[in-house]
């Protein structure tokens, strides 16, 4: 590893283990047993729950698949609880929000097989699982894979346990537990760094040749807020179709809500005529795709470049509706567009505004999230996406969080998935009340939150730093997603770029990479009919289907390895569809993926970057 630098007021990466962990490396490694209980005790907050010995070939369940992860090679496996969490505000032990810490798990190879070097995984969504609990497993099966790749490897819960659930933000009285959602947007990642870091030491007897950070989603947001606070504590990270700006993009989802019932009449409590809209939107969306699909692939490989226009698209618009210049042909009442339904897509297409408004004139870099048109609040998801998700349920926990107001989630009947649960108050979905301009003040009122500020995680001006110390960051995106609009994080690409200067400067410690045809999911999900995926080319990675990976079939992340460890800078790396059918460069940007015309469009050799 290299020279730890210094950081906050002077403080260096080994005061801040010190500080953690009072704890010097071990003269000689531990075994896997109850005697880490005894011999790690870092701080008056943090206790060892359990220690588990792993022998290879166990299956493990991890929380986010039923399918078994079978260990590879001998591991242990330590839990840890890194207190107070919100014990001094909530005093209801059977509130959800009632939380004694963060739970962390860490997953230690035996000590022949690890590679001397930590790669700590990321959380996702509102993370949670069983990382506090003795007998359950709460990391998510990527983190095991790494495991089983001889890495060591810590997870944690965000500070609270529910999986994916959101009613920890509000306690038992109504009020947003700061606590617990100081938790999750920030001390529960620097704990994991911490604490993992400081047991490795203990555990193994010497401190690790190189650590590194790898998270997706939720977990990309929480790699982005550790380069941003304390970059010294990684070499490397890599950070995947992240939540940057995680309330921006949050509020924005919800838009579609104040579309549907200003332009339409309805929105998500109407459960049939939401989805009916909604298979409206897939068959706009396949058209959409038709049209700018110059490869013929069945997906898009620039999605800002498509100007498609259902307003335009006579085949698309019900018969006899009068569109831009069109009339419409379509006479299938399922899927055609009524005047209304075309402009509310194109407004949902577009993104929040102030105002209701869009511009139908929007350039590509408009669209791709290189400047905010001048009325618009966020982006929308890029023209291939799937809009379902939006269209058939209401994302308003940000919201809530950001109003310090319980009433304004959505409950079951608006389809949300877990409902925040709080006794203070039965109401819920007053977010259907909004207009556009009570939209437009109550985004602006909820980023003003400091909770949601700091939740952004949108500091550019950190980079400087980041890039002063040495370290390394790969970020990429799939521009079918249908969670996180892209433009987020090429926005924070360019505007980290503004400040180090130019695309050369900042690509010295900063590459961005963009994935046509992904959707959101860190096991790999294109944007596909019937969600098969198997045409589009992804990257590879550690997951249920390559739980032993070699270097090749970790793509992105054996790109940074080389990166940090021997200086290599990636550049165009050509990735492949699981059916072997189709194969492409994903580019650094900003360069793009350019088919040359002439070849089959399936082949790598028929395209370029420029």
């Amino acid at each position: 590893m290299r020279t730890l630098p210094k950081i906050l007021g002077g403080l260096t990466l080994a005061a801040l283990l010190v500080g953690c962990a009072g704890l010097a490396p071990a003269p000689r490694p531990l075994a896997c047993d109850d005697g880490i209980k005894t011999a790690f005790k870092p701080d008056a907050q943090t206790r060892v729950i359990a220690v588990r010995a792993i022998p290879k070939g166990t299956k493990l369940v991890a929380v986010d698949s039923t399918q078994p992860v079978t260990t590879a090679l001998d591991m242990c496996l330590v839990k840890l609880l890194v207190g107070p969490g919100s014990t001094e505000v909530e005093k209801d032990r059977s509130a959800p929000s009632y939380t004694e810490g963060i739970g962390i798990e860490v997953w230690l190879p035996a000590h022949a097989s690890w590679n001397e070097r930590i790669r700590n995984y990321g959380g996702g969504g509102w993370v949670g699982g069983g990382h506090r609990e003795p007998d359950k497993i709460g990391s998510k099966v990527p983190a095991i894979v790494n495991a089983n790749m001889g890495y060591a490897t810590g997870t944690h819960d965000g500070g609270q346990p529910a999986y994916q659930d959101a009613s920890f933000a509000f306690l038992s009285n109504g009020q947003v537990n700061e606590p617990s959602m100081n938790d999750m947007s920030y001390r529960s990642i620097l704990q994991q760094a911490l604490k993992t870091r400081a047991l490795v030491d203990l555990y193994y007897g010497k401190a690790p040749r190189y650590s590194y950070y790898d998270g997706h989603s939720q977990g990309g947001r929480q790699g982005l807020q550790m380069a941003q606070k304390h970059p010294e504590l990684y070499d490397g990270y890599l950070i995947a179709q992240s939540a940057v700006s995680a309330p921006s993009f949050s509020l924005a989802a919800l838009y579609t809500q104040v579309v549907m019932k200003a332009e339409l009449g309805y929105n998500a409590l109407d459960k049939a005529r939401a989805e009916a809209f909604a298979r409206k939107a897939n068959a706009a969306t396949a058209r959409a795709v038709a049209s700018c699909d110059r490869e013929k692939l069945g997906f898009l490989i620039d999605p800002h470049a498509c100007a498609y226009d259902p307003l335009r698209d006579a085949a698309a618009l019900c018969t006899g509706v009068a569109g831009t210049g069109v009339t419409g042909t379509n006479t299938d009442a399922a899927n055609c567009l009524s005047a209304a339904e075309a402009v509310a897509l194109n407004k949902i297409w577009y993104g929040p505004t102030t105002d209701g408004s869009y511009d139908p004139q929007q350039t590509a870099d408009g669209r791709s999230g290189k400047k905010l048109g001048a009325k618009q609040l966020w982006w929308g998801l890029a023209k291939g996406a799937s809009l379902g998700g939006q269209i058939t349920s209401a994302s308003a926990d940000m919201l809530a969080i950001g109003l310090r107001d319980v009433r304004y989630a959505a409950d079951a009947s608006g389809a949300s998935a877990l409902p925040i649960r709080n006794g203070s108050t039965s109401e819920r979905n007053r977010w259907q009340a909004f207009d556009y301009a009570s939209y437009s003040q109550a985004f602006a009122q909820a980023l003003a939150h400091p909770l949601l500020r700091d939740y952004q995680t949108d500091d550019t001006a950190a980079s400087l730093k980041f890039a002063s110390l040495g370290r390394k960051m790969i970020m990429w995106n799939g521009l079918a997603e249908d969670v996180i609009p892209p433009q987020g994080a090429l926005n924070y690409y360019e505007r980290v770029k503004a400040l180090a200067g130019g695309d050369a400067q900042v690509q010295q410690f900063l590459r961005l990479y963009n994935m046509p045809g992904m959707a959101h999911s860190s096991q790999g999900r294109a944007w596909t009919v019937g969600n098969v995926n198997n045409s589009v080319p992804m990257p590879q990675l550690p997951g249920n289907s390559n739980q032993t990976p070699t270097r090749e079939q970790d793509t992105m992340f054996s790109a940074l390895v080389d990166w940090v460890e021997r200086g290599s800078a990636p550049g165009d790396i050509v990735i492949r569809s699981r059916d072997n059918s189709t194969s492409y460069p994903v580019c650094v940007y900003p360069k793009q993926i350019k088919w040359n015309g002439t070849g089959s469009s399936r082949e790598a050799a028929s395209y370029s970057c420029r």
